[in-house]
């Protein structure tokens, strides 16, 4: 709860529902119907996301049944948001446009990365690409990219057009995310996007994994070409950090948040800590200019927050030359929670073994799907995860090389499903016995898995 003192109703409002999994039509239809308020629409709960409207007290008692947030928490949140509006700051979250007056330049060339003809452009790419396992709605786009439903519409169909995204279609909703087959040009892009408009995602990921840190904010050169600022680009990240009453920040878990984000960034991380006060100095932040615009990042806290002290492991060597060739990358907040991961293979293995006598092949492929999600696991409960650009193998070589021999069995397997894309191979074809013999090595590394991941901390 430290994390999210004194953050605003807006926010609050949009964590609640993406932790849901509900999209903005699917909340306003359901406070419609438990409030009877059919004035409850879409577009109202965008303006309560976009900041632009404070639920009323009515409404909050009815999100608070509908998100299941503490309406004390909703009410606190709301005095937070009448707080902030008071004070006049440009206080900006995640990818949503800053607004510094006259230097707003947010529709036009983007300052920060002037190759992108627009911000909208750039915005909906760095939500996109640096949340490859995520779909994305219009509105959801539209909202981090600061722009309107039409303009993001337009950008996306020329993204789309270019084979850079994908989407399908859900009921009347379209679902945009990252495409798998963009080809050689998905991992530079990706790496661009992450050093520029990606900034605050991996400030909020790893500074908000620290206890104790309530609010962020960004400021010098790279808070200025964020806003429309011209200028030189950024060297280095500077950020101020508010703490929690009472409460005093892990010196080790601080080092560690440092150290990921300045290798995601590939630049030196600079910040000062202060006591968190209704009116934020944030004159504060290291090398801030007077009058020069700020950006305020949402703590993003992960869901199943991995221990700083972790475990003593093999293998450190080949993690970090696999994360300099590109092959693994760091990954914090929600992406390093391993158990979704270990749950869907839990999934496919029982349907590999209903499988095994009248379906092996099938049931081999389950299998081998499942080696890859029990490795990907074990990597997210360390911060770490597959770039999107990858070869098959390097899940397999990576948790292999940390815990085991046992775990090499997740790249023979894949190596094995391989073998059945070719139908003239004469080893394509799987027997039961094998399908069943399979099941039990998943299971087996199902349950290593299981007693591991609650020992390993981030990977740094």
């Amino acid at each position: 709860m430290d994390v999210d003192f004194d953050q605003p109703i807006s926010q609050v409002i949009r964590d609640a529902r993406r932790q849901r999994r509900l999209s903005q039509y699917a909340l306003a239809r359901e406070l419609a119907t438990v409030s009877g308020r059919p004035t409850i629409t879409r577009d109202l709960v965008a303006r309560w996301e976009r900041g632009h409207q404070i639920p009323r007290s009515g409404t909050r008692q009815w999100l608070s049944v509908v998100l299941k947030v503490p309406q004390e928490r909703l009410d606190l949140a709301a005095a937070a948001a009448r707080r902030r509006s008071r004070l006049g700051h440009a206080v900006v979250t995640k990818n949503a446009p800053a607004k510094p007056g006259p230097a707003r330049r947010a529709q036009g060339t983007p300052a920060l990365l002037p190759v992108f003809r627009s911000r909208v452009q750039a915005g909906i790419l760095a939500a996109t690409l640096l949340n490859p396992e995520r779909s994305y709605s219009l509105t959801e786009l539209a909202e981090q990219a600061g722009g309107s439903l039409a303009s993001v519409d337009k950008e996306n169909k020329l993204l789309e057009q270019s084979g850079l995204l994908t989407s399908r279609r859900e009921g009347t909703i379209r679902l945009i995310r990252a495409s798998a087959t963009a080809g050689p040009l998905l991992r530079p892009l990706t790496e661009l996007m992450r050093l520029t408009y990606g900034v605050p995602q991996v400030i909020g990921e790893e500074f908000g994994a620290v206890p104790g840190v309530a609010r962020i904010v960004l400021g010098g050169v790279w808070a200025d070409r964020f806003a429309g600022i011209p200028g030189p680009p950024p060297r280095t990240i500077e950020l101020l950090i508010a703490t929690a009453p009472g409460r005093a920040l892990d010196s080790r878990a601080l080092s560690i948040a440092v150290r990921r984000s300045e290798q995601r960034l590939a630049r030196p991380v600079h910040f000062s800590v202060t006591p968190l006060r209704p009116e934020l100095d944030t004159s504060r932040v290291p090398q801030q200019r007077a009058g020069h615009p700020v950006v305020e990042v949402a703590p993003v806290k992960p869901r199943m927050a991995p221990q700083t002290a972790g475990v003593e492991l093999g293998g450190d060597e080949m993690i970090r030359r696999l994360l300099v060739t590109g092959q693994l990358e760091l990954a914090s907040g929600p992406a390093a929670n391993g158990e979704p991961f270990l749950q869907l293979a839990g999934k496919h293995r029982m349907a590999a073994e209903h499988l095994a006598e009248a379906s092996p092949d099938s049931a081999l492929v389950l299998l081998a799907h499942a080696g890859q999600l029990i490795g990907s696991a074990l990597l997210a409960c360390q911060g770490l995860r597959r770039a999107a650009a990858a070869s098959g193998q390097v899940i397999g070589v990576a948790v292999s090389a940390q815990f085991g021999h046992q775990f090499s069995q997740i790249e023979l397997l894949r190596e094995r499903a391989s073998e059945l894309e070719a139908p003239t191979s004469r080893d394509s074809h799987v027997l039961p016995v094998e399908a069943a013999t399979y099941a039990r090595t998943v299971r087996s590394l199902l349950e290593s898995a299981a007693e591991t991941m609650p020992k390993l901390g981030l990977f740094h």
